[in-house]
């Protein structure tokens, strides 16, 4: 998926939505400012930004990489089917929910190339229940002033409202998978 084709999704649902720039900017605590770069294709979204994005339009991340399928109660698929985007940071994210789905937690898969990160500075979301299990390699996980580094199969839940981040300063690539609760 292209970044113009996240910037012409988000600007679609927040039209859907009867919401201004202004109005759903500050539901997601960014700036207009940044909203209207993204959405006119200026800049890419980080994932903290489409987290924010989500979080404000009352919708899965996963909303803006899939279209809506055919409602089931089952739903199977292969990881190489799930569309991805590659996001500023040196990060892909690839989701791994359907946007239709009532779910209380949301699972995505995050792949950080060496020097990768998914925000330029920690941040903070909706929800109260992050679980991250770091799938292959390793990454830094920042999170309350301080620094943890996990290996490949560690893990950890956190509170995603308080200000955090995730890095890889290694040499090798970095698959996190992250289940956040809505």
């Amino acid at each position: 998926m292209t970044g113009s084709r996240i910037s012409e999704r988000i600007r679609a649902l927040r039209e859907a939505r009867g919401l201004s720039q202004r109005a759903l900017a500050e539901a997601a605590g960014i700036s207009a400012a940044a909203l209207s770069q993204i959405e006119s294709g200026q800049t890419s979204p980080s994932v903290a930004t489409l987290e924010k994005l989500a979080d404000g339009l009352g919708l899965a991340v996963a909303s803006f990489f899939l279209d809506e399928g055919r409602r089931s109660d089952v739903e199977i698929f292969s990881l190489d089917d799930r569309p991805g985007v590659r996001l500023g940071g040196r990060c892909r994210l690839v989701p791994l929910a359907a946007q239709w789905l009532n779910s209380p937690f949301e699972p995505l898969l995050v792949r950080l190339e060496p020097g990768g990160e998914l925000s330029e500075q920690p941040f903070g979301i909706g929800g109260e229940t992050e679980y991250v299990w770091v799938r292959r390699g390793r990454a830094v996980f920042e999170y309350g002033g301080e620094t943890h580094e996990l290996n490949e199969t560690q893990s950890v839940y956190y509170d995603p409202r308080k200000a955090h981040n995730w890095r890889n300063p290694f040499e090798g690539p970095c698959e996190l998978l992250m289940v956040h609760g809505r």
